[in-house]
């Protein structure tokens, strides 16, 4: 059969930290290499079953103007202004939200517009949830007046550019408040034939203008760097740049190395206020001044070229670029420890390093990253010409934060070498507030691949020294074919190996390439042909050389390849003084073998010299073509369409995007779900929207699959009230494998009158094929003079939920026997808030959601809405922004299940706020557990009386700290109010504190909020979490709107308990209440009884005359031994 280097044809296949983890400071209680340490406590869970801060709900504005508000796993759309009729395709990958308009279809598919733009997952992650819009790189065209055509056309959209990387046509562009619409209306322009959008004529490509993160007394000689000084070479001439968080220049260790510098930040100055830098460059030829020389870099004659690159930990791609272009004819070694998401298209950086390493001959070593994981190795390293650096310990083995490969994309091998990454000892900035190593402040102990990088730069310096002529790709050479492999890995672990500087100096012979990717031989193999790869070696000696050729290799078992599977020849190669002579390497996977993966080297050895060239083949399971055919309402090939993969019978699933509307993909024998998203355009610019779904096909050998547009029906909902306007329509589909895994995609537009879906299934699914269920969405409102839902009177929120297929012709009417009337009352004591949104999302019994719109009110009052209470739940989201229309709080409901023909009534933000333990059906909700022996605490401090809410409040200050037996074990800033941590297995007492402040930034209650439980833990069980025996005190006093109450007069105040779900019951041995009315200065005991209820407690208190405020504490002893505490500092206001 014939081989292919890529997973797919035609079809573009989407399968999918902190770059520096902080290393203990050497000293003689420092675990050794092979000494377990505990895992330290750090802020998120990564656990699907535990709370996440990241649940809060984000804005995102998309380069389109179009809005997108994440919360969670949810988005809700708003469109642009003008673009009221745009549908959208939102679908999930690798954990990650998308949404894509379907004018940008097109151009994500063909790889013209950066798919990234439209992943609001990590543009809220990266800090891109403003009404700005993410900040862009644009590729101008070679035409003379590119450049400045562009430049004019942002201004007129109101954005800006903010510099220009001349040598590779790249401009920064900025965008403003609300100028993305008009800034997408710039960059690209309607094809007046077919309607599509397409670039604009001085625009080549687009990309997110992302965020990267940064990512030696043994390491150094563990590298063998002391063997290449006694031979002479200490870098001296050579010019190494270190693009990072810019350097302490008054640093005994790199003062007089420092050539040049540059600031390509808004910071004022190259100075390191991070640390990161300075110890990447004493790493790299610090001479260890301050130390007496123990802490002496690799190449300590080298000179410096300082390259500022980052604030903080942050780095804009634009000013790594502009980095880059300085430094490339400038240096001859450039490192970069720094690293972000690598996706299977070619980004700006990796076309960067690609294009100045072929211009300038310049060698760029860059870190491959800190996440650990397979197939992760990290762009740029990702790059074919870059040096992607991997971390060892002080044994050779890798370190469990080293990302390892293949690259994403074509399987391509990296990283590409590895070095000392694990507490690395170096230059600690003066400027920064890393931890001394030692005592010692002016060294700090890091770990992380950004310190195995500096380690090879260094070594690559060196080898310049020595070889003055050498181009990058010579040194590259020599450093992968000397390194000593580890035998215990792969090269997908550690490319080929952990560099040896030594050896690299010591022996002249080189190998190109020095690692190969065989790729993929399709199943069968009796028919595969034999390929050859060349090896070409070099001999930079005086005399001839001879070398004795061998394979060796391991299959997927681990276990030696058959012989005969990869052979080389001849067996043995004379390499002339100062020429080259070839050999090659034949793989021939017709010999019989397991299928997988298969990895190993090309060893030629002399007397004194061993060259290695690694290499991985893959060697396919049984699979076969399937071509997916997708045709639009036209009957032309669909051009932009977003198609997703599941594999029914393994749970596996591959989302792809079809850039000619056709492609063929390999896969394996079984039975497939398809469904795709087609966007036919229009000659005026408009699209129709279609959802089609092939739910079941086998595929038993080569077959073609046809997703026809043409086969779309109607989709009808009718109004529920005369004259109420469609405020959103939506089509979701979720389908699963028997496993539970699955995938799911939705279809949003403003009205249902252009989207239409397709169910291409021939009747009900076998019981053993999984599930297939969609969900019609349907919002109504009243439309305004000003052409939006703002205020309106009325809001109906409807869902449909159909199973076992997908929709064909879909009518339905909302009966209001199937509605629920639900008031929402909201309250607030700030007379800044101009308004607020409630998000709905609706969520049948299987799983997926399909999100409402955002329509906003005034944050304050009641609001009716209708809803179905039918075959579904739903999640509510209020959302309150500030007068400049950002979000400032947020409060989240339990999924709700409503009466169908009932009615309800639900408040929001009425105080006292504070953590809440009422209600864990969602993970948002506040929890103290434990599995094992990792302790988990979350305690979102906002939540209002409600028992079903919890609440977040942005931009304030505060933290929360964990004590066991009275040593603090954790010390987490807000917003982060939530952490894991290892603890001991043995019981012993604990103390969790939370407290946050949000005084001065216009609330006039529960402005502060402190609340400190005490219990009991030892070890429990690994298998699932254990909810820990800590209990809420709420107020639950009745307030008007503005959270007052009546000064000079008598109030009951209801006191209810909530012990955290799960927890063992425990009596209330002792419950005292006090209030205090200047602000918590003096304190006054009030009277508090039990009811009938031991949850509910009761107090009743006279408020003072005139306007002012009230603060509630509260303390509760149990019998069993645990206690709380609940301060709210003015907890209501009285007028």
């Amino acid at each position: 059969m014939p081989r292919s280097r890529r997973a797919a044809g035609c079809l573009v296949l989407l399968t999918l930290g902190l770059s520096v983890l902080p290393g203990p400071a050497p000293s003689a209680a420092a675990p050794s290499a092979t000494t377990p340490t505990p895992a330290a406590w750090r802020t998120g869970t990564g656990d699907a079953s535990v709370p996440d801060p990241a649940e809060t709900a984000r804005t995102v504005t998309l380069l389109t103007g179009d809005e997108v508000v994440l919360a969670g796993d949810n988005a809700s759309i708003t469109p642009g202004e003008g673009r009221g009729g745009m549908a959208f395709t939102r679908y999930e990958d690798s954990g990650h939200q998308y949404v894509v308009p379907d004018d940008a279809l097109t151009l994500v598919a063909s790889g013209a517009l950066d798919r990234r733009l439209f992943d609001v997952t990590a543009l809220a992650d990266a800090g891109y949830d403003t009404a700005y819009g993410a900040p862009l790189i644009v590729k101008y065209r070679a035409e003379e007046g590119s450049s400045q055509r562009l430049r004019a056309g942002v201004r007129e959209a109101g954005a800006r550019v903010t510099r220009t990387v001349p040598g590779l046509r790249l401009a920064a562009v900025r965008p403003a408040r609300g100028s993305a619409t008009s800034l997408w209306s710039q960059l690209t322009e309607r094809d007046p034939d077919s309607g599509e959008r397409r670039l604009a004529p001085d625009v080549s490509r687009i990309w997110l203008d992302a965020k990267l993160e940064v990512s030696d007394d043994i390491s150094v000689p563990q590298i063998g760097a002391p063997t290449a000084w006694e031979a002479g070479y200490t870098g001296t001439g050579v010019k190494v740049a270190v693009l990072d968080t810019g350097v302490d220049e008054t640093h005994q260790d790199i003062a007089a190395r420092i050539a040049e510098k540059e600031n390509f930040t808004t910071a004022p100055d190259t100075t390191d206020l991070v640390g990161h830098g300075t110890h990447v460059a004493s790493i790299v030829a610090g001479d260890g001044a301050a130390s007496g020389g123990r802490y002496t870099g690799v190449a300590p004659g080298a000179s410096l070229l300082v390259g500022k690159v980052c604030v903080d930990r942050d780095c804009d791609e634009s000013a790594i670029l502009a980095g880059m272009e300085w430094a490339a004819p400038r240096a001859r070694v450039v490192n970069m420890s720094l690293s972000g998401p690598d996706s299977p298209g070619i980004d700006p950086l990796e076309e960067a390093v690609d294009t100045l390493s072929a211009k300038f001959g310049t060698l760029f070593a860059v870190a491959a990253g800190n996440t650990g994981r397979d197939q992760d190795v990290r762009s740029p390293a990702s790059a074919d010409a870059a040096l992607a650096v991997g971390a060892v310990d002080a044994d050779d083995a890798l370190t469990d934060f080293s990302s390892r490969g293949p690259r994403v994309g074509d399987g391509a091998l990296k990283p590409d070498i590895t070095a000392p990454g694990a507490a690395i000892v170096a230059a600690r900035s003066k400027d920064s507030d890393l931890e001394p190593a030692g005592g010692d402040k002016a060294y700090a102990s890091l770990s992380g691949t950004s310190m195995a990088t500096p380690h090879v730069a260094g070594a690559a310096a060196l080898l310049a020294q020595q070889h003055p002529d050498w181009t990058g790709d010579r040194l590259k050479d020599a450093l992968m074919g000397s390194a000593k492999p580890h035998p215990a890995l792969s090269p997908y672990a550690q490319g080929a190996g952990r560099v040896d500087v030594g050896r690299a100096v010591g022996q002249n012979v080189t190998v190109d390439p020095p690692s190969l990717s065989l790729g993929t031989t399709s199943w069968p193999h009796d028919d595969d042909q034999p390929l050859t790869r060349t090896l070409t070696y070099r001999d930079s000696g005086s005399s001839d050389i001879t070398l004795d050729l061998t394979t060796t290799a391991t299959g997927p078992d681990g276990e030696a390849a058959p012989d005969g599977l990869f052979t080389v020849g001849p067996a043995r190669l004379t390499v002339p003084a100062g020429g080259r002579a070839e050999a090659v390497l034949t793989s021939d996977t017709r010999v019989d073998s397991d299928t997988g993966l298969f990895s190993g080297a090309v060893l030629a050895r002399a007397a004194d010299t061993t060259v290695r060239s690694v290499f991985t083949a893959t060697k396919a399971h049984e699979s076969h073509p399937l071509t997916v055919k997708v045709l639009d309402r036209d009957g032309e090939p669909a051009t932009g369409s977003f198609v997703t993969l599941l594999d029914i019978d393994r749970g596996e699933s591959r989302s792809l995007y079809a850039p000619k509307g056709t492609g063929t993909v390999d896969v394996r024998p079984g039975r497939y779900h398809l469904d795709v998203h087609v966007a036919t355009a229009a000659p005026d610019g408009s699209y129709d929207h279609t959802v089609v779904v092939q739910p079941l096909v086998s595929i038993t050998g080569a077959n073609t699959v046809e997703l026809d547009a043409r086969e779309g029906t109607p989709v009808t909902v009718a109004a529920p009230r005369k004259g109420a306007t469609s405020a959103l329509a939506g089509v979701s589909v979720l389908r699963t494998a028997p496993s539970g895994a699955g995938v799911s995609s939705i279809a949003t537009a403003g009205s249902f009158a252009r989207l239409q879906t397709a169910d291409l299934g021939t009747g009900t699914l076998p019981a053993d094929a999984g599930t297939l269920t969609s969900v019609v969405r349907s919002s109504w409102a009243r439309l305004g003079e000003d052409g939006t839902f703002t205020d309106t009177p009325y809001d109906y929120e409807l869902a449909w939920v159909v199973r076992g297929r997908f929709l064909t012709d879909f009518r339905a009417r909302a009966k209001r026997g199937d509605l629920t009337k639900v008031t929402h009352t909201f309250h607030t004591d700030r007379e800044d808030v101009a308004t607020g949104a409630l998000g709905t999302y609706a969520f049948p019994p299987e799983g997926g959601s399909a999100a409402g719109p955002n329509i906003r009110f005034r944050a304050s009052g009641k609001r009716t809405v209708h809803y179905s209470a039918r075959g579904v739940r739903w999640q509510l989201v209020f959302n309150r922004f500030d007068s400049r229309g950002q979000s400032e709080f947020q409060q989240w409901a339990a999924p709700l299940a409503l009466r169908p023909g009932g009615k309800d009534g639900i408040r929001w933000g009425n105080g006292p706020l504070g953590p809440s333990f009422a209600d864990q059906r969602s993970r948002i909700f506040a929890s103290v557990r434990r599995r094992g022996d990792t302790l988990m605490f979350h305690t979102p401090p906002f939540a209002d009386q409600h028992p079903g809410h919890t609440g977040f409040s942005l931009g304030d200050s505060g933290r929360t700290r964990l004590w066991r037996d009275g040593k603090l074990l954790a010390d987490v800033p807000y917003p982060f109010y939530d952490a894991q941590g290892p603890v001991p297995a043995a019981e012993d007492s604990y103390r969790l504190e939370t407290s946050v402040d949000r005084g001065g930034r216009g609330y006039l209650t529960s402005t502060s909020v402190r609340a400190a439980w005490t219990f009991r833990s030892g070890r429990t069980s690994d298998d699932a979490w254990t909810s820990l025996p800590v209990t809420a005190i709420r107020f639950t006093p009745e307030l008007r709107l503005d959270n007052s109450a009546r000064a000079g007069h008598r109030m009951v105040l209801p006191v209810v308990l909530q012990r955290q779900p799960g927890a063992p019951e425990s009596a209330v041995r002792d419950l005292s209440v006090e209030v205090s009315y200047d602000d918590g200065a003096t304190w006054t005991a009030v009277d508090v009884r039990r009811t009938g209820d031991p949850a509910r407690w009761r107090a009743e208190l006279r408020n003072p005359r005139g306007e002012g405020f009230a603060s509630l504490r509260a303390k509760l002893a149990g019998a069993d031994g645990n206690t709380a505490e609940y301060t709210v500092i003015r907890a209501y206001r009285l007028r």
